[in-house]
């Protein structure tokens, strides 16, 4: 009884696997890449201000978009980073109000009605100062009450040239806010860059499902490579949605899957600066939320969490 439940489950994988190749791949459309048009740039005071700055100038340039700050100081009524920051912007002070740092952001958003918020992460202290282990309490507030995509701002380096020519967006399981986050790592990478859809099939998760199926068939182990394939399936249709978008606006898009999932050891996790790793954040599924806030705080490099709770439409293009 065991050995035929197994190969029924390949089987089935393998099945949709083929029909999906066959008859649904050559209809994908591109997916419509979103970009910025007004940014909201939050100070801190700390060394991740300066990268913030550089990111939101470049955004500026690139795509002609507006630019808001705020200083979001606690306990400082002064405006002056902001000031000095949109002088060399040419952007807009927002209003500086009290309380928590992610209050005094949170109301900067829905007054500025940007699109996008650029934030320090840890918010108020130097990465260096306190471990890259560290993403802080105002960064979770931020990712479960900001209406739009959070741009974190890790460990600070010096830009040279246009930045984020590698985007690296991880999933770890399904998750419907996918095809937003694949929209606007597109319209973020860098001319000529690479974009990796990074598919992992994470340890905690592979153990969890064969556990499940032993207690209704013992001795029966899935195997990891057809928990892979049927991941890789689930995705297919965005990887070519993304090859298309990619052909179109010249950089290259790659597919990588992988077993094992550690964040801390991953062939996911950083390996030099200047890229930025997109997340989608369900936020009304705890793995989701689990899984993202690992990430930032392993990640040294600027994090993009594009977050809803479910049902997002896949954005394609016309």
């Amino acid at each position: 009884m065991v050995e035929p439940l197994r190969r029924d489950l390949d089987r089935a994988v393998e099945a949709s696997m083929d029909l999906f190749s066959r008859s649904r791949v050559g209809s994908v459309a591109p997916i419509d890449p979103r970009r910025p048009s007004d940014v909201l740039l939050a100070l801190d005071g700390t060394s991740q201000d300066g990268l913030g700055t550089a990111i939101a100038g470049q955004f500026r340039q690139r795509f002609e978009c507006k630019v808001s700050i705020v200083d979001a100081r606690e306990n400082v009524t002064s405006e002056e980073l902001a000031e000095q920051a949109a002088e060399s912007l040419g952007g807009q002070v927002q209003p500086k109000t009290t309380g928590d740092g992610y209050e005094q952001i949170l109301a900067a958003v829905e007054h500025s009605q940007c699109d996008l918020l650029i934030t320090p992460c840890p918010y108020g202290r130097d990465l260096e100062s306190v471990g890259p282990d560290s993403a802080g309490t105002v960064i979770d507030v931020l990712l479960a009450r900001c209406p739009v995509p959070v741009l974190v701002v890790r460990q600070p380096y010096e830009p040279q040239g246009e930045m984020f020519r590698r985007v690296r967006m991880i999933l770890t399981a399904e998750n419907e806010i996918a095809p937003l986050a694949a929209a606007w790592g597109a319209g973020l990478i860098g001319r000529g860059g690479v974009f990796e859809l990074i598919l992992v099939l994470e340890r905690e998760m592979y153990e969890n499902f064969n556990s499940l199926i032993q207690s209704i068939a013992p001795e029966m182990e899935v195997s990891a490579d057809s928990l892979s394939n049927a991941l890789a399936h689930k995705y297919m249709r965005l990887h070519r949605g993304l090859q298309k978008t990619a052909a179109a606006a010249g950089f290259e898009c790659k597919l990588k899957l992988e077993v094992g999932g550690d964040p801390s050891t991953s062939a996911a996790t950083d390996d030099g600066p200047r890229s930025l790793l997109v997340l989608a954040l369900e936020r009304s599924d705890p793995r989701s939320q689990g899984s993202v806030a690992a990430r930032i705080r392993q990640s040294l490099n600027p994090v993009l969490v594009v977050s809803g709770r479910g049902g997002q439409q896949p954005p394609t293009a016309p």
